[in-house]
């Protein structure tokens, strides 16, 4: 980092400071810093569904996915494409909800106690959602920045409490693990420390639109540092076509899929169609739940803007994953191949060892070395490929124009404190707006719950700031996401179709499937007991005993879940006549460009047209119109074309 780098981070940062301070002075009340006044035009919802989404621990995960198995790591961002068309159908449903947090979905379909359910598995969302930004977002600083914050560290020689979630559900024995250690402050948590700070500033005073243009601005940046970044690592090894004479360095590296029959290890999960399947399906259940998802979709004028900003913001990342992961390949053939920069003239000893240990991995030449050694390794390979991303990024910008690797840097940061802010905004949302309003402090002015939400903020990035230091694998902070929302997003799904479902429903079905996730991941002898047949199709044997295979785990939670509920559902009275009419009479009450905000109090006029919507056998379901039917076929030609090309186009290689 040069002096004219830093300049342009400053820069930055007070830029994204004017317009949090810009944005502050406009807002009026809660529902202006939650919802930035419903009035966001769809190109900033576009880069706010592609920011929202896609911030620094995405373009890390798919480069640092593809690092470890070639083509296929894509799919940690392409496993969303093919739910994408259902965007178009699902955003004005929730537009019309003039929800202020998606709890309002819960309290209006379903009752308050499900609201209070919602809120506290919501904001576990939030911070589950702000540590895997943090993790991966400190990373990359820490990296482009080297050695500033490793240096501070070791000035500073701090300690911070590690949490072994794992110890918690282990019986009590001599021989169990603290459930909380202390561990050296690392350069990566000093700078998580400092995202951390920036984005309680900026996010607290600015709320939710001044994410919103942070957004836009950090993903005009990712764009084009990313275009300007993958023809130079091309340059690096010799032009496009270079790379499908150097699949040596890592066989089956061109492998859109994984094969049905690929070998499974405890440490990756090979990305086969069984597993794409489950991923997708989890998504899927779990997207419309994602507290920033009802922000996404709540913020645009009109129910058009939140359809495009949603939709066309989400197909815009999973278009830019296409080239990420072709940079992860170039990076392959660049820092395993001969003309690697780990064993260039100027190359250390320890970079040569390391260079070694790669290509050790990538080829698979470990059958004579030890196990511990071979644990070394791959770990060694697995923290290689998290900091990737900065690591080509500084090897190639910082060589270039002056400020290049700044312009990284401050994408970095704003890609962070856009995601980061968010999630605190809307995780303090369902504190203030349905804890705090309806449990605790009810009939305060709407100014003092504004003043609370600020206030719970810090709180939960400061829970996140510390979950984020468990985490090991920038992986598993994805399948994290995609399986922690999907608990509850059952009902949600279930609430908006049928008419039966209610609130036992809901509690049993989020119970069930938690209690599920438990077994699965911390008991799996006990659902083997039950399907003793399927023990080597669903489970490994690691150094740590039984492990389930994750596909299995996402069929059992689901199913399970589902099962549960469905069960509750039929033994049960459903919900109130004039609470089920109000509410499907809301999601069917068009919203009109000059409607004023009214939230969670808004009353359907008696004499609205309501959007046609198809019933039977106690089930609803959105009714086609021109507009819904031609941008749902129009966005599945898009995400068919984007995979058939990216397949025929690493067939070209």
């Amino acid at each position: 980092m040069k002096t004219a780098d830093w300049i342009v981070v400053g820069s930055s940062i007070l830029l994204m400071l004017a317009m949090a301070v810009f944005t502050a002075i406009r807002t009026r009340g809660a529902e202006e810093y939650f919802t930035a006044g419903r009035r966001v035009r769809r190109l900033l919802l576009i880069f706010f569904a592609f920011g929202s989404g896609t911030s620094s621990d995405s373009q890390s995960s798919v480069v640092a996915g593809t690092w470890r198995a070639g083509l296929s790591g894509l799919w940690w961002q392409f496993l969303w494409l093919p739910i994408t068309p259902f965007y178009w159908i699902v955003a004005p449903l929730l537009r019309r909800l003039r929800a202020i947090t998606t709890a309002d979905f819960f309290a209006m379909r379903f009752g308050p106690s499900t609201a209070a359910l919602y809120s506290v598995y919501g904001m576990v969302i939030s911070v589950v959602f702000m540590a895997g930004v943090l993790f991966g977002g400190a990373r990359l600083v820490n990296t482009l920045t080297d050695p500033l914050f490793s240096d501070l560290s070791s000035q500073l020689q701090l300690q911070i409490p590690l949490i072994d979630v794992a110890s918690a559900f282990d019986p009590p024995s001599v021989e169990r693990q603290p459930m909380i250690t202390w561990r050296q402050v690392a350069g990566i948590h000093l700078a998580a420390a400092c995202l951390a700070v920036l984005i309680v500033l900026l996010a607290v005073i600015g709320g939710l639109h001044a994410t919103i243009l942070i957004d836009a601005l950090q993903g005009l940046l990712r764009i084009g540092l990313t275009l300007l970044l993958l023809p130079l690592i091309f340059q690096k090894i010799g032009g496009f076509g270079a790379i499908f004479s150097m699949e040596y360095l890592k066989p089956g590296m061109f492998d859109f899929v994984a094969s049905s029959d690929a070998s499974v290890s405890v440490d990756q999960e090979p990305f086969t169609p069984f597993y794409l399947c489950m991923l997708s399906v989890a998504a899927l259940v779990g997207i419309i739940v994602q507290p920033h998802i009802i922000a996404v979709c709540g913020a645009g004028r009109t129910e058009m803007d939140s359809r495009i900003g949603f939709t066309f913001g989400s197909l815009l990342k999973r278009s830019m994953a296409v080239a990420w992961s072709f940079m992860g390949l170039a990076c392959i053939v660049w820092y395993l191949g001969p003309a690697s920069p780990l064993i260039s003239v100027d190359a250390t000893v320890e970079q040569r060892q390391l260079h070694e240990q790669l290509n050790a991995v990538s080829s698979g030449n470990v059958e004579t070395l030890t196990v511990e050694q071979r644990a070394n390794i791959s770990r060694t390979d697995f923290n290689f490929a998290d900091q990737l991303l900065g690591r080509v990024s500084r090897d190639i910008l910082s060589n270039l124009t002056p400020g290049l690797l700044g312009l990284m840097l401050a994408m970095a940061v704003a890609a962070a404190i856009s995601h980061c802010g968010t999630q605190m905004i809307v995780g303090s949302g369902l504190f203030a707006e349905h804890l705090y309003r309806y449990h605790i402090a009810p009939g305060r002015e709407p100014g003092h719950y504004l003043a609370i939400g600020r206030l719970c903020g810090p709180v939960l990035v400061l829970m996140a700031l510390l979950l984020q230091t468990t985490f090991t694998d920038i992986t598993d902070f994805l399948k994290l996401v995609i399986k922690t929302p999907a608990v509850i997003g059952i009902s949600m799904w279930m609430g908006l179709i049928w008419f039966r479902w209610n609130t036992i429903s809901v509690w049993t079905t989020t119970l069930s499937a938690a209690v599920l996730g438990i077994l699965c991941g911390y008991y799996p002898e006990e659902i083997q007991k039950s399907v003793p047949d399927f023990l080597d199709q669903m489970f490994l044997t690691g150094t740590n005993g039984l492990v389930m295979i994750d596909a299995w785990k996402i069929v059992c939670i689901l199913s399970g879940g589902l099962f549960c509920g469905v069960i509750a559902s039929i033994l049960t009275e459903p919900q109130h006549d004039d609470m089920l009419e109000h509410f499907y009479r809301v999601i069917r009450t068009p919203v009109t460009p000059d409607e004023v905000a009214q939230g969670r109090d808004f009353l359907p006029p008696e004499d609205t047209v309501l959007v046609p919507a198809v019933c039977f056998a106690g089930f609803q379901f959105p009714g086609p119109t021109k507009g819904g039917t031609f941008g749902f076929v129009l966005a599945w030609l898009i995400v068919i074309a984007m995979i058939v090309g990216t397949k025929w186009l690493s067939l070209q290689l």
